[in-house]
């Protein structure tokens, strides 16, 4: 039976996008993410979607991307980015902390060239949602190709998805998009909308063998109990 309160506090599932820097002064991750279904995705899986456009720097990731978890406290976090190199939807597997030499929109980098997320200090993170497993099913979608990646490419990319992962990697994902003359908004869109029902499918399935685990333990403590 459903809960009046469910009606008012669903869980919320947070995808950003980047705005325009050099050399995409239209961004392809912001226009597919803008126009992800959110009526069909918030009524197939009972969520509430949130999209948020970012600025190509790294001072608003200090500022908002904390702040966004704290807010929100989010059932999943993804974070978008266009890459000129991908040819098909590119997830990532991990981020570092260090190496972030390049510039951003306002010609700034981090203060030692490091990440300065709260909780973070390992020098790489990764995601704990199968990213393997969520290939292999987008693969198998004629229209979508999907591949993983180990590199992030050291800009805000791989910053933000670091700050998200040291808050927690349990329910974070970063996927590279292809640009605009690659692949167009429409195909893309398609693929995040998909990639979130993953995600989301293996949260449930994890959610469903914590309460597996949490119920057989109570039962073991209470047989022990009962001897």
């Amino acid at each position: 039976m459903c809960n009046d309160m469910d009606l008012f506090f669903k869980p919320i599932v947070l995808v950003t996008g980047f705005g325009p820097f050099l050399g995409h002064p239209v961004n392809a991750s912001w226009e597919a993410v803008k126009l992800m279904n959110k009526e069909v995705l918030e009524k197939e899986h009972n969520i509430e979607l949130v999209t948020l456009e970012l600025p190509v720097t790294y001072s608003n990731v200090d500022e908002f991307v904390p702040a966004l978890w704290d807010t929100h406290e989010p059932k999943l976090m993804i974070h978008v980015g266009v890459s000129r190199l991908a040819e098909s939807l590119t997830l990532e597997t991990q981020a570092h902390r260090k190496g972030y030499q390049r510039q951003d929109y306002l010609e700034q980098c981090p203060a030692n060239h490091c990440c300065a997320a709260p909780g973070g200090g390992a020098v790489r993170l990764h995601t704990k949602l199968d990213v393997s497993r969520i290939c292999a099913e987008l693969n198998q979608d004629e229209e979508l190709t999907a591949v993983e990646s180990k590199d992030a490419g050291r800009y805000l990319c791989e910053y933000i998805y670091y700050t998200s992962l040291a808050a927690d990697n349990t329910r974070t994902l970063f996927v590279h998009v292809p640009d605009m003359n690659v692949w167009d908004t429409a195909r893309v869109t398609r693929g995040l909308e998909r990639i979130v029902s993953l995600c989301l499918t293996q949260l449930r399935e994890r959610e469903s063998l914590n309460d597996t685990a949490g119920k057989m333990a109570e039962v073991s403590l209470q047989d022990t109990n009962e001897i």
